[in-house]
């Protein structure tokens, strides 16, 4: 079930990081084809390859959790024993899950208090919740990965653990 839904997260991650970086590429770049060229411009193209890059960045750092690549006690990890290797990697994983859980927690929050705000922005015209809903679902997401490598981790024999493997796990 971890594998399938690891997939699915992987690929809509994939997904969202390709075609916010897309668009705001191509916005920004109609953009300045407008102003140079024409000496007009488009008023909210600023603003939405702000947002979009933005989204880009978080639900690629989101994916970075699954790749393994914010985790970086590397080179203790792997110079002490693996049985000490394995434990010290579940305490690291513990606490991103704690800090990552509480952080959703308060994106959550911000999205309910941003709802109650109304505010929209002036110039793309959505409600501000729409572009801060990144927030939380790339935080969830990131919850969800180091709980992924920390059941990998605890379910890992001892004489078979390598953090390598474990982290690079897909």
């Amino acid at each position: 079930m971890f594998k399938k839904l690891d997939n699915a997260i992987s690929i809509f991650s994939i997904t969202v990081m390709t075609i916010c970086m897309s668009v705001a590429t191509i916005v920004a770049f109609i953009n300045v084809i407008l102003r140079y060229a024409f000496g007009a411009s488009l008023s909210w193209a600023g603003a939405l390859t702000s947002y979009l890059f933005i989204w880009s960045a978080l639900f690629g750092a989101a994916y970075g959790f699954r790749t393994g690549m914010h985790i970086g006690v590397t080179f203790l990890i792997q110079s002490i024993p693996p049985k000490f290797g394995k434990w010290l990697l579940c305490f690291n994983l513990i606490i991103i899950f704690i800090f990552l859980a509480c952080f959703t927690k308060w994106g959550l929050d911000f999205i309910k208090f941003s709802i109650n705000l109304k505010q929209i922005d002036i110039d793309l015209r959505i409600p501000f919740w729409i572009i801060y809903l990144c927030v939380p679902i790339s935080l969830i997401i990131s919850t969800y990965q180091v709980l992924y490598k920390l059941v990998l981790t605890i379910k890992t024999p001892v004489h078979e653990f390598d953090y390598e493997k474990v982290m690079k796990e897909e």
